[in-house]
């Protein structure tokens, strides 16, 4: 494993595997997003909002269940192969191993939970396909902690793309045919072998797994894991529990709305997941090398807060056009939580981002303290608000509940890791960001394509002039000896 981190030892070229990983991670991230769209487009127009509502809720009903599936062995795996103190074969056997036998646990539960539960058959029926692949993830998603412990992200990216675009294939075949919601559900949860079936051939000469259960390794993972599975399962529920509960109070078509307004996010937030997965094994050396930490978490705070401001005001104009493009008539009720959702991003940007360091600095149990706030916060928030105001309750439940957690992670990050961001650039972005509020409300009168076009000219006009872009970056990061640029 030592070969695939020689370069984190060398500073000099520790910024170019950064912004390499950034980049794939972008790139894969962007496509297998807007590839996910296209299915949600193709789903929305052929299904309707009732039935695209049932459809969304059977992947949330499953989805509940991958935090007990993976447990937070992913993440924990990255960070030990990350640090190569201990063998790989033994590491990623053991590793999956687990994930089998938790995976297997995962879908008996869910099983019964939605044989017990959901009062529609369809959606009963649907889950229980869609669960299935839990137990193909076991095989392969560690292999991905490898490939990101090694920071090899174009590999990966490229996997999870073609198994994205696989899918859609798939669904645009299916729709074409005129088949029923149960077969595409089958559908989707059978594509899940692509990504099985890439990463096994990908992988074939560069490792080979010790499936030979050792006692002390699997007792060390599940041992450091399970803070931070426990952390999962809650955190699963928080972003998904609102879109169950919506389907519970509010009926299936405000749960196709709620899913409409939800993919935006999603989309969004491939941003500051693509940032805090590249820098993911540089965090981790946080106790032997603080003063780089520092410097990589302000400057992944600073350009996440800097993409993050404009969404608000971008979706507050463009959010019925979006919904209208993408979704077309019916779902013309999505836009409001659309524009709810897209401001909320901020907060979700930042806390996401302080809560990986948590776990890359070895805090899993804090991390699974902040996670359990926001949850109970989050679902008596919906519980509240969804029966007065719907989706939109629900869409002001996850604004609220994500400001208060990043309060809550980043005292968290002050107080256990010792580091403290600036506040200079933030407060500078915020007001380009008010800038181009300022001048897409004057355009207003051209429509909202065009003046969001001439609000983001004026924003990056005064983040050039603030000094926002990396010029700053670049000298902030080489004050601490890594040099942009060197090999």
């Amino acid at each position: 494993m030592s070969e695939g981190l020689t370069g984190l030892s060398d500073r000099g070229g520790l910024l170019r595997k950064i912004l390499v990983g950034i980049g794939a991670l972008l790139a894969g991230n962007v496509a297998s997003t807007l590839t996910a769209m296209a299915s949600s487009m193709v789903l929305a127009r052929y299904l309707g909002v009732a039935d695209y509502g049932r459809y969304s809720l059977v992947f949330l009903y499953a989805s509940l269940f991958q935090g007990f599936a993976s447990f937070g062995l992913d993440d924990i795996l990255t960070r030990e192969l990350s640090k190569g103190r201990r063998p790989t074969e033994r590491l990623l056997g053991n590793a999956v191993s687990l994930r089998l036998v938790l995976s297997a646990g995962a879908v008996c539960a869910c099983i019964l939970v939605a044989s017990w539960g959901e009062r529609d058959p369809a959606v009963a029926r649907g889950t229980v396909l869609a669960v299935l692949p839990l137990l193909l993830s076991a095989l392969y998603v560690p292999l991905w902690s490898l490939l990101a412990a090694r920071m090899e992200y174009p590999l990966r990216e490229a996997i999870v793309v073609g198994s994205r675009v696989a899918e859609l294939l798939l669904l645009v075949v299916c729709a074409l045919a005129g088949v029923g919601l149960l077969t595409l559900v089958g559908v989707t949860a059978a594509a899940q072998t692509v990504p099985l079936g890439l990463t096994l051939w990908v992988l074939r000469h560069r490792v080979r797994l010790s499936l030979r259960w050792d006692r002390s390794m699997a007792r060390f993972l599940l041992a450091q894991s399970a803070p931070l599975g426990v952390a999962s399962v809650i955190a699963l529920i928080y972003g998904r529990v609102d879109g169950v509960l919506v389907g519970r109070l509010a009926g299936y078509e405000a749960v196709g709305l709620y899913s409409a307004a939800y993919k935006f996010l999603n989309l969004a937030l491939t941003l500051p997941y693509v940032v805090n997965a590249a820098v993911f094994p540089v965090m981790a050396r946080v106790e032997q090398d603080r003063a780089t930490v520092q410097v990589v978490f302000q400057r992944a705070f600073d350009y996440l807060t800097l993409l993050a401001l404009p969404l608000g005001v971008a979706g507050t104009v463009l959010g019925p056009s979006l919904v209208a493009l993408v979704y077309g008539p019916g779902f013309e009720r999505a836009a409001e939580p659309l524009r709810i959702l897209l401001w909320a991003t901020g907060f979700m940007f930042a806390a996401r981002t302080c809560r990986q360091l948590l776990v890359a600095g070895g805090q899993q149990t804090a991390h699974l303290v902040l996670l359990v706030g926001g949850a109970v916060a989050n679902v008596a928030l919906n519980l509240w608000w969804i029966p007065t105001w719907g989706i939109v309750g629900a869409a002001w439940a996850t604004l609220c509940a994500e400001a208060g957690i990043l309060v809550a992670s980043y005292w968290t990050v002050r107080t256990r890791l010792g580091l403290e961001l600036q506040w200079g650039f933030a407060i500078r972005a915020a007001a380009a960001t008010a800038g181009m509020a300022v001048v897409t409300a004057a355009a207003a009168s051209l429509g909202p394509w065009l003046s969001v076009a001439m609000g983001a000219g004026a924003y990056l006009g005064a983040t050039v002039v603030a000094g926002l872009w990396p010029r700053e970056a670049r000298a902030l990061l080489e004050s601490v000896g890594i040099r942009v640029g060197a090999s």
